[in-house]
C-alpha cells in the first residue's frame, strides 16, 4: 500500500523543472490525440472515406494515448524523448488537417 501511495504522489512533490517537462510532454501528446481525432472526423465526412487510413489513425491515436497514460515523470530521458518525438508528430499532423 505504501508503494502505491508513493507512486501516485502529486506532481507538486516532484522538482519544479521535472514537473514542467512532464506536463509539457503530456500536453504535446494530448495535442497529437486531438489532431488524430480531427483527421478521423474529417475523413469520416468525405464522400468516400479511406477506412484503412482511418483505422491506422485510430490505432496511432490509441498508441499515443497509452504512452501518455504510462508516462512516468521520473523517467526524464523518456519524457524528453517523447516530448520531442510528439512535437514533430504534431507539426506533421497539423499540416495534414484540412483548413475549412
Amino acid at each position: 500500500m505504501t508503494e502505491s501511495l508513493a507512486h501516485n504522489a502529486p506532481e507538486s512533490a516532484l522538482p519544479a523543472g521535472l514537473a514542467v517537462s512532464h506536463q509539457t510532454a503530456l500536453d504535446i501528446m494530448g495535442i497529437a490525440i486531438v489532431c488524430y481525432s480531427v483527421l478521423i472526423e474529417q475523413e469520416e465526412g468525405r464522400p468516400s472515406p479511406d477506412f484503412q487510413r482511418m483505422s491506422q489513425w485510430e490505432h496511432d491515436l490509441e498508441a499515443v494515448a497509452e504512452l501518455r497514460r504510462t508516462l512516468d515523470a521520473r523517467d526524464t530521458e523518456r519524457v524528453q524523448r517523447l516530448a520531442d518525438e510528439h512535437a514533430t508528430l504534431v507539426r506533421r499532423l497539423d499540416r495534414m488537417i484540412d483548413d475549412h
